[in-house]
């Protein structure tokens, strides 16, 4: 089962991974996505077998709306740590240069299609077997490398000097810290998050997201909404013994060369691609 939860803020995943498994009684589980402590907004969380199908949503797009005031700093690129503002003087000069369109055009002109980012140093991204943002802290020296992200969507939504406001939708693995990162770059002062939240995930909009006191066994999302791209194929008992043992089969013409859920009695049962007319076996729920 999936379960989408409305994270809050100041709370870290892995406590709501422990929440939820303590509320359910479920013993498998895992996120998707993780989300800083002081983010909000959608968490999907896996239990059971559904946690096989995690690494088919890694390329899913998502949205996010994030703020952030250019009149500062801190170690942490947000509030975790406190700020050390600009001097009031240059302040006061970049404070009556920057205008709402120059922002637009800034987006507009840096922040779509593809696009090279280096993540923050207080990621959760792991270098050598260690968590990023847990060797920034003991100030290990290290290295982030390049990726290569997608911006399919971006505008802004709100700018009241110091605070830029934008929403953003992204290909996976993209930092928001970072583009908060080039902005501010851009416009030649200093910056932190002040507001950080998950919007979207795929086609899955937060309307369904449930808040963690009020979820309850029942309040899973259909597979199907977040594989709208998996076809179907319903079998027959000895079919579906077969693909349970791992036995591939040859298929008829009719089928594309797709990922397919294989259902049995309308209940998944594992997940299969057609390939060089065979059916091979991704992941089985046994």
């Amino acid at each position: 089962m999936f379960y989408l939860i409305n994270k809050h803020s100041w709370v870290t995943s892995f406590w709501i991974l422990h929440l939820l498994r303590k509320k359910l009684w479920i013993k498998k589980i895992w996120h998707t996505w993780t989300l800083d402590p002081l983010a909000t907004g959608l968490l999907l969380i896996a239990t059971s077998n559904s946690t096989k199908l995690i690494p088919y949503l890694e390329k899913k797009e998502k949205t996010y709306i994030f703020s952030f005031n250019i009149d500062g700093q801190s170690p942490t690129w947000d509030l975790e740590w406190e700020i050390e503002y600009i001097k009031e003087d240059i302040i006061e000069k970049k404070k009556n240069s920057i205008t709402k369109n120059q922002i637009e055009n800034l987006i507009k002109e840096k922040f779509i299609w593809n696009i090279t980012q280096i993540p923050p140093k207080y990621s959760a991204i792991k270098i050598d077997w260690k968590k990023a943002y847990e060797m920034a802290r003991s100030w290990v020296e290290f290295e982030m490398k390049k990726r290569e992200i997608e911006i399919l969507e971006a505008k802004l939504l709100h700018y009241n000097f110091p605070e830029i406001q934008i929403e953003m939708t992204v290909s996976a693995w993209t930092y928001i810290r970072t583009i908060a990162e080039d902005i501010w770059k851009a416009l030649w002062l200093n910056w932190y998050i002040t507001k950080l939240h998950r919007s979207r995930i795929g086609k899955i909009w937060e309307n369904l997201a449930k808040e963690l006191e009020e979820i309850s066994e029942n309040d899973f999302i259909d597979e199907k909404m977040l594989f709208p791209e998996f076809w179907e194929i319903e079998v027959n008992a000895q079919e579906l013994e077969d693909i349970l043992h791992w036995k591939e089969f040859p298929i008829n013409d009719t089928l594309e060369w797709k990922i397919y859920f294989i259902t049995f009695e309308w209940v998944n049962k594992s997940l299969v691609q057609v390939r060089d007319w065979k059916i091979r076996i991704l992941r089985n729920w046994l």
